[in-house]
């Protein structure tokens, strides 16, 4: 929150790789189905992406409230730092919404429904250059109409892009009951499919956190287009933007990964 501009840097594919919400037994028992099996995208494999990306955003969301609340002085009557009150009541309103997005999540897993989480699952015909896994609470969907009201009650929908036999695979997932969510991916599912991997790519920048890129893919990128995508990351880690509603709309052709199906 303190940087004035953000770069990218090397890192380790393991440490990327390594999500640290779960201890390691019950991650290696609950999350068996992804990690000890190809990736074919199954209902059960889609709810546990899901179930583990809304786990990163709640674990991610309750730290920078702890965070903030340690520049705080909650029981003194004097005024608060407005920077650090700020960050605790919307970062303590996410982590509400993610707990509650977690908690029902479980039950599912657990009950083994897992059609009730909704999926849209595109295949690529070339590796992913970008790679991605979180969750996010949309505010405008790819045809630039509002989604939801940031203030209101919000739903999450979760996306990876990841390699499956080779080649980059997105998968947008949600819970079926969160009227917004689906509207969201439609608009997505509803782009050309030329644009759809840039897409994609613009997407991971605005909302995903865990996000890397392949270096070679990066270099090859023209200054104006790296810069582009960095001032997504800075001003998405500012207190003071506010989303344009086009933030997710076609703007540049930032990869030409054919599509092979959507599912």
């Amino acid at each position: 929150m303190q940087r004035t501009e953000f770069e990218a840097k090397e890192i380790g594919v393991g440490e990327f790789s390594t999500m640290n919400c779960f201890c390691a037994d019950h991650d290696k028992t609950l999350f068996a189905p992804i990690e000890d099996a190809p990736l074919a995208f199954s209902s059960e494999q889609l709810a546990l992406l899901h179930y583990r990306a809304v786990a990163a955003e709640f674990y991610q969301r309750r730290n920078q409230q702890e965070s903030a609340a340690s520049e705080l002085d909650l029981e003194s009557d004097e005024p608060q730092n407005i920077r650090f009150a700020w960050i605790y009541m919307w970062s303590g309103k996410a982590f509400e919404e993610a707990h509650r997005a977690l908690t029902r999540t479980e039950k599912l897993i657990a009950a083994r429904r897992f059609r009730d989480v909704g999926s849209l699952v595109v295949r690529f015909e070339a590796p992913p250059a970008v790679m991605a896994a979180g969750a996010f609470r949309p505010q405008y969907d790819f045809a630039a109409r509002r989604v939801q009201n940031l203030a209101d009650a919000c739903c999450y929908v979760a996306m990876h892009l990841l390699a499956a036999d080779g080649a980059a695979v997105l998968a947008f997932t949600w819970l079926q009951r969160d009227s917004a969510a689906e509207p969201f991916v439609r608009t997505f599912a509803a782009r050309p499919r030329e644009q759809m991997a840039s897409l994609a790519v613009q997407c991971a920048f605005e909302h995903i956190e865990h996000t890397c890129m392949s270096d070679a893919w990066w270099s090859d990128l023209k200054r104006p287009m790296r810069a582009a995508l960095l001032e997504r990351v800075r001003r998405t880690n500012s207190l003071a933007y506010r989303r344009s509603p086009r933030c997710l709309s076609y703007r540049m052709r930032y990869a030409d990964w054919p599509v092979a199906d959507i599912r």
